[in-house]
């Protein structure tokens, strides 16, 4: 079953996490997904059966800057790895396209790192009709937390 983020997933949702190259304790994602939860234009769903949750999804309502309208942007997806090749995936991202249209968005966006082993999710997204189209740059500002940037 296909349903919407709860708090009370949060334990199920710290290995996938780890599966997916990103580690955190409970106790740093209650925090980040609690204020995520909070804004307006997030939407985070989870694959779940008989009360185990094995899927992640979380994306965001953004405006363009280059045309008129919005998008949603993937921010995080995951499927367990014994999950895989399910179709859970397929349905988690329809569940999510069918959110971003009714909320108004042009498009769906999905990042995903460009490491061998993301190959079969860019296979996925490439047969559920997503394109290729760019390549992303990221510099980071911040080295440890006490960094405040000023110097």
């Amino acid at each position: 079953m296909i349903r919407q983020f709860s708090l009370l997933d949060i334990q199920n949702i710290v290995p996938l996490m780890e599966q997916l190259g990103y580690p955190a304790n409970k106790s740093q994602l209650e925090k980040r997904l609690s204020a995520i939860g909070e804004l307006s234009n997030a939407y985070m769903l989870v694959a779940e059966m008989d009360g185990e949750v094995f899927g992640f999804l979380g994306m965001f309502l953004q405006h363009y800057f280059e045309y008129d309208g919005q998008y949603a942007q993937i921010g995080i997806f995951i499927v367990d790895k014994d999950h895989r090749r399910q179709g859970i995936g397929k349905q988690m991202l329809e569940r999510a396209e069918k959110w971003a249209k009714a909320n108004g968005a042009r498009a769906v966006m999905i990042n995903s790192g460009n490491r061998n082993e993301r190959l079969a999710a860019h296979q996925m997204y490439e047969n559920l009709g997503y394109e290729a189209k760019s390549i992303g740059f990221i510099k980071n500002i911040i080295i440890n937390d006490s960094d405040d940037g000023e110097t």
